[in-house]
């Protein structure tokens, strides 16, 4: 698999998707905590886990990282997108990562996959 630049469109692609996850949480809570206050809480909770699942697995398939340090492209598993720490910086986003190819930890930085 090859790896490109993430573009201002696919930031914004993100944003939007992370905008519409938000949105329908938000919403849920109002019509669940409405049925009943136990059941409505217990329902969004797992709403909320929905979500979050279906989010971090469209990143997981749309994403990869490199390793600043040996320049190794590779990819992670949901559960690893999910739980590690990430931010932004200067030369775009990153995200804390051990690297497989150099097995040291690092600011990986985030490119997106290109099926070809």
């Amino acid at each position: 698999m090859q790896y490109e630049q993430v573009t201002r469109r696919d930031w914004e692609r993100t944003a939007l998707y992370l905008a519409g996850g938000m949105l329908l949480i938000m919403t849920a809570a109002i019509f669940l905590f409405a049925i009943n206050r136990v059941i409505g809480v217990i329902l969004w909770l797992a709403l909320i886990g929905v979500v979050l699942a279906i989010l971090v697995n469209w990143h997981t398939k749309m994403y990869a990282y490199k390793c600043k340090r040996c320049g190794g492209e590779f990819e992670i598993s949901p559960l690893t997108n999910f739980v590690s720490p990430q931010g932004f910086g200067k030369n775009g986003a990153w995200k804390y990562l051990k690297c497989p190819r150099c097995d040291q930890h690092e600011h990986a930085e985030v490119f997106r996959k290109v099926n070809k």
